[in-house]
This record gives structure tokens, C-alpha cells and sequence, in this order.
């Protein structure tokens, strides 16, 4: 028999299990909206020493803005040089990242800094920014350093405007590939769907569990990588530029001649073995600085080796400038006939060679001035169409088109003191 009490309970206990219910949709929904919060390095990092000091300083300064393509750019600029040197940041990252090496390079290079905005979501997109940037800035060429993200976004910048770089540095990075992806895009995509707090937590999950074992749980990464700003926009956008595949063409020699350093940490959690020998492959004319045992972040937790390496690094005379001066003497000595300049480039025993009629023709190089002479100057365009420079030596094909019949020239070249002096000139028309 039911009486009518028992019946009041079972309704307002379904009223109670209704609105229980309902307040946790509530939370759930709201949770979904709030955003992640950084945490204040400062109260985590409780040391007054010379880093602390410095990032205290760096983050007094003003920030730059810049708009390119309805979308807001913040960026730094500090020191000066007749070298700029641009830091491109990580997935997780931003302008801050790079605040001892401006600290270290500052007072002898230009360096801007950036944060790339949560609605890139291209390499495209984020080199029409940096474009933008570097120019507004009256800046034609810059050393690129970028890592883990930012070495990805370095190699794309390198091959879509080589003519815009100085030397590039891959750092803790990867090649395009599609293991990245296979990997982690259907994870990525439950990942939508997620809270941003809980999105933070399973990233603050990561850094405890592996990137702070692999740098020697430093306490400035400690402090610092909660620190940077957060959004599931930016993980999710930061992520697809991660993934945005491009093919990678090193030999072309506009690439092949920028100085390029591989740097990574035979440790790191996020670059494998594999992602780290296939960048290596991909492009063996780099060099290459391996960190051990210093995790993902060197520049941050190794940041005294880190700048010392990237000093020495962009210290180095780029060889083929060298060799280009040369090539581009010889090609101004030829169109204006001047044999004073032909015989500062060319070795006092430098070999001549050509095919006529089927025959290898040798050609004195007294011969060769005696005809440039009396040529006089010519209308040509000249190009260097690839070259390689090893040691001492080097090999480069060009081209010298008249108005009415184009040649190629082999040319060997070594190096005599601080000059390379063209040894031998292998040239043929062009049919």
C-alpha cells in the first residue's frame, strides 16, 4: 500500500537527483568556457638570481603590434647590429621564450621576437606574418632560430624566401612528415571537445611526467613553462601548422647555401630517434650539435651552452659568399673585358677546356684573355646555377647568356689564402 508521504518523498527525491544533475551540466558547460589561467612565474620561482632578474627586466618592456591580414601580431625588438636574428617559438610558446638569448645577444645583434597569434593556423599564414614584421621593420635578411614548432616554420620560410635568410637553425625539431600526424590526429580531434582546464592538466601531466625528467627537472622550467599563455584555440590552430606537410627541396642551391645547424637533445621526449635521424637526412649539409641529456628546452634549462653554440654557430664566414665574390668578379670581368679583374680571379695556371667537333679543346689562358680583349664588352646575364663547396675546394656550373647563344661553365675553384681563384673553366654552348 502506498501512502501519500511516500509518494512526496519519491518526488522530491527525483527533484533533488534533477537539479543535482542539472548543476553538474552547469559546471560541466561552464568549465568548458573557462579559460585556463598561466601561473605567475615569480610565486613559483622563488630565487632572486641573475635569470630571475633578467626575465624581470625583459617582461618590463614594451611590446610592437602589427596587423597583417586582420590578424594582431605582437612582437619585440631589442639590441642592435648590423645582423638580426628572428626567434621563432614552440607550439606551447611565445615572445618570452627567448629572454636569455637576447639577454646574450643583444649587444651585438638585432633580435625580434613574436608571439604568434592563436588564429594562425598555416605555415602560410604564419610566414605572410613574419614577412610583414621583418619588413615593416626595415630589415631585408635575418638568421632564423627556431624550435620545436618554430624549427618546422624555419625550414618552410627557408624554402618559400631563401633570399630573405642569412643562416637557419632547426632546433629540437622535426622534418615534414606524417608521423605527427598519424599519431596524434585523432587524439587532436577529442581534444576539441574538451574543457580548457583539463586540456591545461593533461599538459601539466606531460611536463611532470616527461619533459621535466628529460631536462633534470629544472626548476626554471618548472616555473616557467606554467607560466606562458594558454588557449585550446591556440593548441588546437598551433597544432594544424605542426601537421601542414610541404616538400622540402634542400638541394636547390639558393637552400643549399644558407648555412644551416641542426641542434637537439639526444634525450628529447618530443622529438624521437626517428624524427631526429630523418632530419638529419634530409638535410646533410647541416651541422649538427647534439645536447645530452638536457630535454626538449636547451635554450632554457642549458641556456649557457645553448648561446655559446649559436654564437660560434653564427659567427661562421658563410663559405659560398666567399665563392660567390669570386664568381661574380669573374662574371663582371667578362662582360666589361676586363682582364686586370680576369687575372685576379682566375689561378696564373688556370686550364681551359671545350669540345669542337667532337674534339677536347685545351686553351691557354693567354689565349682566352687575348679573345676577351678583343671581344670587348658583351650584353650578357649571368646566373650561378648550383655549386658545392667543400673545404678548400669548389665546384660550380653557371650560365652566360648572349643574344644569340647561352654557355655553360664548369668551374673548379680553390681556396688561395682568403680568396678562391678559378683553377678550371670547362665550358660548352648551349644547344
Amino acid at each position: 500500500k502506498i501512502h501519500s508521504q511516500d509518494i512526496s518523498k519519491f518526488y522530491s527525491m527525483k527533484k533533488n537527483i534533477f537539479a543535482i544533475l542539472l548543476i553538474a551540466i552547469l559546471l560541466i558547460i561552464g568549465s568548458y568556457f573557462v579559460p585556463s589561467q598561466p601561473k605567475n612565474f615569480f610565486d613559483l620561482y622563488k630565487t632572486e638570481d641573475d635569470v630571475s632578474l633578467s626575465l624581470k627586466e625583459f617582461l618590463d618592456q614594451p611590446v610592437r603590434i602589427i596587423k597583417t591580414n586582420g590578424v594582431e601580431w605582437k612582437y619585440r625588438v631589442d639590441g642592435h647590429g648590423d645582423q638580426t636574428i628572428l626567434f621563432i617559438h614552440g607550439m606551447g610558446g611565445s615572445y618570452e621564450l627567448w629572454w636569455q638569448q637576447i639577454a646574450y645577444f643583444k649587444d651585438r645583434y638585432r633580435t625580434i621576437t613574436f608571439t604568434l597569434p592563436e588564429e594562425i593556423k598555416t605555415l602560410e599564414g604564419t610566414i605572410d606574418g613574419l614577412k610583414a614584421m621583418i619588413e615593416k621593420e626595415g630589415v631585408s635578411k635575418v638568421n632564423l632560430v627556431g624550435t620545436s614548432m618554430g624549427g618546422y616554420i624555419t625550414q618552410y620560410f627557408l624554402h618559400r624566401y631563401p633570399e630573405m635568410i642569412e643562416k637557419a637553425v632547426i632546433s629540437n625539431s622535426f622534418p615534414p612528415n606524417g608521423i605527427i600526424r598519424d599519431k596524434n590526429t585523432a587524439r587532436t580531434k577529442s581534444i576539441i571537445y574538451l574543457p580548457e582546464v583539463l586540456i591545461a592538466r593533461l599538459g601539466a601531466k606531460q611536463l611532470e611526467d616527461n619533459l621535466l625528467p628529460a631536462g633534470k627537472n629544472s626548476p626554471l622550467l618548472k616555473a616557467f613553462l606554467p607560466s606562458l599563455p594558454f588557449s585550446r584555440m591556440q593548441f588546437l590552430n598551433r597544432f594544424y601548422i605542426v601537421i601542414d606537410f610541404f616538400n622540402a627541396t634542400p638541394d636547390r642551391y639558393n637552400i643549399k647555401r644558407i648555412p644551416k645547424l641542426i641542434v637537439e637533445s639526444d634525450n628529447d621526449p618530443l622529438v624521437k630517434d626517428t624524427l631526429r635521424e630523418m632530419l638529419r637526412n634530409l638535410y646533410t649539409d647541416a651541422a649538427v650539435y647534439t645536447f645530452h641529456n638536457e630535454g626538449h628546452f636547451p635554450y632554457i634549462n642549458a641556456a649557457d651552452e645553448y648561446n655559446l653554440m649559436l654564437a660560434a654557430f653564427l659567427n661562421q664566414n658563410n663559405p659560398y659568399s666567399l665563392v660567390e665574390q669570386s664568381i661574380d668578379t669573374y662574371f663582371e670581368a667578362r662582360k666589361n673585358a676586363d682582364i686586370e679583374m680576369l687575372r685576379n680571379v682566375l689561378a696564373k695556371n688556370a686550364k681551359l677546356h671545350t669540345v669542337k667537333n667532337g674534339q677536347i679543346i685545351d686553351i691557354p689562358l693567354s689565349t682566352y684573355l687575348k679573345k676577351v680583349q678583343s671581344d670587348g664588352s658583351q650584353s650578357v646575364n649571368t646566373q650561378i646555377i648550383n655549386g658545392r663547396v667543400q673545404n678548400n675546394m669548389a665546384w660550380f656550373s653557371t650560365s652566360f647568356q648572349y643574344p644569340h647563344v647561352t654557355y655553360n661553365d664548369n668551374l673548379l675553384l680553390l681556396k688561395e689564402n682568403d680568396s678562391w681563384k678559378i683553377v678550371s673553366k670547362t665550358f660548352l654552348p648551349i644547344p
